[in-house]
This record gives structure tokens, sequence and C-alpha cells, in this order.
């Protein structure tokens, strides 16, 4: 595949990060021309593409590019882009179907020889697609996979990741005091490593509300409000999580 086209679509995926999906899809409008019949170029339009319609909150009229990308991928010997073709149609189809792209993606690993970093990717995605479904011993099964991928061949910021997915799906489950000793965990790990995990802290805050142990809460919303009220996406996209932080902060006497 052209350099040119592989870098106008990392360009695309870069515009979609920033919310700015019209100059994204113009991007790869340009780079159509410079791709003529390679698979695999046709195959990168085809997986940013999605991405920007998923991303804008369209997943329906994302499946088809990913679809496109998944076959031009397999045509071109990108197993790689493959994989995350079938990932990415993981994540915007509804559960059964995610279930589904899943597990070929596990296999279509197996039999290329693809990288195994997306194992615990596609994990940990079928796990929030469940959590979101309402499906939480699921969710917590998904997670606790990638949990254990991630303890062998991840590093400290996946592992971080893999972990807070395990203690939010234990708060939902309502098993509190799972979550907090893991939360704990994970804090303590970061703290000695001179790293945050504003997450967690969220996760503990509102663990230690359940218990009405209110001083442990407001330690660790502190410590959450005072990182993610600096995130400028999370204050766009997240305006009642970090009034609730606020509010726990401040003292407030209940969880929600």
């Amino acid at each position: 595949m052209g350099e040119a086209v592989f870098d106008l679509a990392r360009r695309a995926r870069f515009a979609g990060l920033s919310g700015n999906f019209s100059l994204g899809h113009e991007i790869l409008d340009g780079a159509v021309a410079q791709a003529d019949e390679d698979a695999g170029a046709r195959a990168w339009i085809a997986i940013e593409r999605g991405r920007l319609f998923n991303s804008a909150g369209e997943p329906a009229r994302a499946l088809p590019f990913f679809s496109e990308a998944w076959e031009l991928a397999q045509r071109a010997g990108d197993h790689d882009l493959a994989v995350d073709a079938a990932h990415m149609l993981a994540i915007a189809s509804d559960v059964e179907a995610a279930e589904r792209w899943v597990a070929v993606a596990l296999d279509y690993i197996e039999a290329q020889r693809a990288s195994p970093h997306w194992r615990g990717m596609l994990h940990h995605n079928l796990g929030w697609t469940y959590f979101e479904a309402g499906r939480f011993e699921d969710a917590l099964g998904a997670f606790r996979r990638d949990e254990a991928i991630r303890e062998t061949s991840g590093n400290a910021q996946t592992l971080k990741v893999a972990r807070y997915a395990v203690v939010r799906t234990l708060r939902a489950l309502s098993r509190v005091d799972e979550a907090i000793a893991l939360g704990e965990r994970v804090v303590a790990l970061a703290d000695a490593a001179n790293d945050a995990a504003p997450y967690v802290y969220e996760e503990l805050a509102e663990c230690y509300a359940v218990k009405d142990e209110m001083a442990e809460a407001q330690r660790f919303a502190a410590r959450a409000q005072a990182i993610l009220s600096e995130n400028a996406s999370f204050v766009r996209d997240e305006p009642v999580r970090l009034a609730r932080l606020a509010a726990l902060a401040a003292g407030a006497a209940a969880a929600d």
C-alpha cells in the first residue's frame, strides 16, 4: 500500500478523534483517487470511513465499510488490518453479532498468526458491549480474560485499563468490597510508579460512598476531580460524572 494513502488514512483518523468528521471524510475522498485497485489501500480507506461514521454515532452506516475492510484486508494479506476490521465490526454490532465477530477474529489470529496484541482488546471491547447491554456477569468474564492477558503480555497502562473495567463491573454487580480491594491495589501500583489512575479513583469514591465511608469517598473523589476537570474531552462529554465527583468531593452523603 502506498505511503501517501496510509498517511491520508491516518490524518482522517486524527480528524475523527478530534470530532471533525466532515474533514475526515474529505481527506478520505482525496485518498480514493490514489488507491487505484490496491486492496490494502482501499481497506485502509474503508476502515477509517467506518470509524468516522461509528464515532459520529452512526454504527449502521459504519458496518458496510468495516465489512469491506475485512474482505479487502484479507485479499491484501494484511492480517492485522483484517483483525482490526473484525474488531470494529464487533464494536459497531449488536451483542449477538459482536460475539460472533470476536470469535471470528480470535480464530483468524490463530490461523494467520496475526499480532496477539489484539486478543486482550477483543475481550475488552466485548466486555463493554455486554456491560452496555446490562449483562454484567458476561462483562466481568470478558474483562477478566482481558486482565489475564494483560498480566502476562501487556504493560502497566493496559493492565490498569483492564483492571478499571473489572472494578467498574464489580460495582455494577454490587460486589463493592471486591471492587475496593482491586481498586486499592491498582492505585497503590500507580502511586508507586508516580502514575495517575483517575477513573479508578472515581470508582473507589463511588464504592466507598455505597458503604457510607464518606471520608474515603471524598478523598478519592477529590483526586479524580483534580485530574478529570483538566481533561477537555471528559469535561465536554461527561458533565454528569464531573458534577457527581464534585458533589462527592464536597461530602455528598449518598451514592446515586
